[in-house]
């Protein structure tokens, strides 16, 4: 099926909207690392939302994080893309005095599909610019203190888009939410770990300084030590401390998938599948994982893509029934991104 056909399915008839949202399948296929596949596990008509939710994500973040530029030129960005966003919001036009760049009309189509969605899903839509706030501050943050100045973040980037998808996925209960936070936790904590020596590289740690001084070690231990092929003991019990946190939330938050609609469950399964393959990647070998620079996994990745068809298969026939029996994903917003 096409995308031009699943927005046919979602009941989007709006032209320009319905080119807003294939830019942005197009771009959450380039940026989406390694998740694209898990749209496939969804209704067709629930697709192009699950597309602009995670494409906004994944866009915002890539220009947080995009090393091909400095610090205040990603900050430009960032004040840039909110200030379409909120036009959009507001329903303003985009200013139409002279031609808008490629970069312009890309931040203009994940706005205006990001808004479309959100309002489709009854989601607060003028809070988008607090997760931009929380990546502007973690442009300049190199380090956290502790626990607590760790949670500011992870409230701001990582749990308030939890919290929004988890709507979009249809809960069934009212513990949904709460075990929603555990796992993305859990997915969070790990990427922290699994990323470290890249972050490192970036002038950045995510493990609180708290954390090391109780292991007795300093930053400059891990900046020497990880992707060096050598780890000292203090070291590895940091690294068990941090991977065993991690695993608490996702052993906490393991009923998610239960908790949503039959069609949302496949996806979220394989996510927290793919997030438990993780943790016997960075343990086995006496931590060998942390001796050399390894590639991100992914739903395509070599370790996962036999175990993602298998769900894609077993989510259509999941999708073909509830259909059947006649659920259908709610109507589309149908005043475009005006009030």
């Amino acid at each position: 099926m096409t995308i031009v056909q699943e927005l046919d399915q979602a009941g989007i008839t709006d032209s320009g909207l319905r080119a807003d949202y294939i830019t942005v399948s197009r771009l959450f296929r380039e940026i989406g690392r390694g998740r694209y596949l898990g749209r496939f596990m969804f209704p067709a008509a629930k697709r192009p939302y699950f597309d602009a939710f995670i494409t906004f994500v994944a866009y915002v973040d890539n220009l947080t994080d995009d090393i091909n530029h400095s610090v205040e030129v990603r900050a430009r960005r960032l004040d840039e893309w909110e200030r379409t966003y909120l036009a959009v919001a507001k329903g303003d036009a985009p200013s139409a005095d002279r031609p808008l760049s490629r970069s312009e009309q890309t931040d203009a189509a994940v706005a205006r599909a990001l808004v479309h969605t959100l309002r489709t899903w009854d989601l607060p839509y003028l809070r988008v610019p607090e997760f931009v706030d929380g990546n502007r501050k973690a442009l300049t943050t190199y380090e956290y203190a502790n626990d607590e100045a760790l949670d500011e973040f992870l409230e701001t980037v990582t749990l308030l888009p939890a919290v929004w998808i988890n709507q979009i996925f249809e809960p069934r209960s009212a513990e949904a939410e709460e075990l929603c936070r555990h796992t993305i936790t859990a997915f969070q904590l790990l990427d922290f770990i699994w990323d470290l020596r890249e972050d490192l590289d970036l002038g950045r740690l995510y493990l609180p300084m708290e954390h090391l001084d109780r292991f007795g070690v300093t930053r400059a231990d891990l900046d020497r030590q990880i992707g060096s092929g050598h780890l000292t003991d203090n070291v590895r019990e940091l690294l068990r401390f941090e991977i065993g946190r991690a695993k608490k939330h996702l052993d906490a938050g393991r009923g998610w998938p239960q908790s949503l609609h039959p069609t949302s469950r496949t996806f979220m399964e394989a996510d927290i599948q793919l997030h438990d393959s993780m943790f016997p990647q960075l343990t086995k070998n006496g931590y060998a994982f942390f001796k050399t620079a390894k590639a991100g996994l992914g739903l395509t990745s070599g370790l996962m893509i036999a175990r993602t068809a298998s769900a894609i298969a077993r989510a259509r026939k999941i999708n073909q029934q509830a259909i059947r029996g006649g659920y259908r994903v709610r109507a589309p917003f149908q005043d475009g991104v005006t009030e």
